[in-house]
């Protein structure tokens, strides 16, 4: 079938809430009048620990390892035009005051002029989770930022001639920090606990933001090269992240972001007011929109880059399609 395909491979990816922003993020550029001829002909999960096997669904549609999407308690494949339909509705909500930004971000600079102007009608966007990233290290991938340097690839495009790659995790969380009111660029400092992709992707964004990163435990460490401060007895930190899911109690910080995002309950007020930017607990539903975000601005859609939603309005959207998906 001719049209673009798009999924999210990992494991476990059942509970994704990456289809919904990816859903979003169409209806919003197509209401602007951009993607007059965007042909979405499959979005779907792969649930696979294996990168081999999300590059054989690139290459070749099928229908294995696509498990039951638990937002919907269907498989998505099944859920698709109900899915768009619903971000259509949602995507002409106006952001709630709670999640207004207090600091705009930076724009992130690339070296991804030789990609592809437009995307074709048949290409393939991916976005990769856990424990996929470390896995795309082969000279067939060509990155637009230091994503294998880092072994940390999340996003991928196929055109049909080649691939393309990039890490957009440590951006995302550069991105929600300075929607917080976090200036990364004056030293903030970073603590993480772990040294797997997202960590190495957010230490590096961090560092190259003018940030400083120090390392605070975990099963891996963060190497080396991609930490710049010591920790002292009773620190302080701008942020500390937990992308580990080791940590029992932090040390002192100004906000925790925790990137694993638990299901909210309520109406769409109250959960905007549980993810506000007042709060000084960060859900990890602000990592995921932005750095997905970033995918289309970086990889997939850079042309459009001054188009994509705001961050605020891209979360106060996805909070809604939740709503909406637990009223069905």
């Amino acid at each position: 079938m001719d049209g673009l395909r798009y999924a999210v491979g990992g494991s476990p990816v059942a509970h994704s809430l990456s289809p919904i922003l990816f859903y979003l993020v169409v209806s919003d550029l197509k209401r602007k009048g951009h993607l007059p001829r965007f042909d979405l002909s499959a979005l779907t999960t792969l649930e696979t620990s294996h990168i081999d096997e999300v590059l054989g669904w690139a290459y070749i549609e099928h229908g294995k390892h696509q498990p039951i999407w638990k937002p919907a308690h269907q498989k998505l494949k099944t859920y698709q035009s109900k899915l768009y339909e619903l971000a259509v509705q949602s995507s002409t909500i106006d952001p709630s005051d709670d999640v207004s930004p207090k600091r705009k971000p930076p724009v992130r600079s690339l070296a991804n002029d030789h990609l592809p102007e437009r995307p074709s009608p048949n290409e393939v966007w991916l976005n990769l989770t856990s424990p996929l990233k470390h896995q795309i290290q082969s000279m067939v991938f060509s990155p637009i930022d230091e994503a294998i340097d880092i072994i940390s690839v999340n996003t991928l495009r196929y055109t049909g001639q080649g691939w393309y790659c990039s890490t957009t995790d440590g951006f995302g969380v550069v991105h929600v920090a300075y929607h917080f009111g976090i200036d990364v660029s004056e030293g903030a400092l970073i603590g993480i606990n772990g040294g797997g992709g997202a960590a190495r992707s957010i230490a590096s964004a961090w560092m190259n933001s003018g940030g400083n990163v120090a390392a605070i435990g975990g099963r891996r460490q963060l190497p080396a090269s991609l930490v710049n401060t010591k920790t002292e007895e009773n620190q302080m930190f701008d942020l500390i992240i937990d992308t580990d899911g080791t940590m029992e109690s932090g040390p002192y910080s100004t906000y925790a972001l925790n990137p694993v995002y638990v299901p909210m309950e309520g109406s769409l007020e109250e959960r905007l007011q549980k993810a506000s930017s007042e709060q000084s607990n960060i859900d990890g539903r602000w990592m995921l929109a932005a750095q997905h975000l970033e995918s289309w601005r970086s990889l997939w859609t850079p042309r459009l880059a001054e188009h994509l939603p705001r961050l605020e309005q891209l979360m106060t959207w996805l909070l809604a399609v939740e709503c909406k998906l637990e009223e069905n």
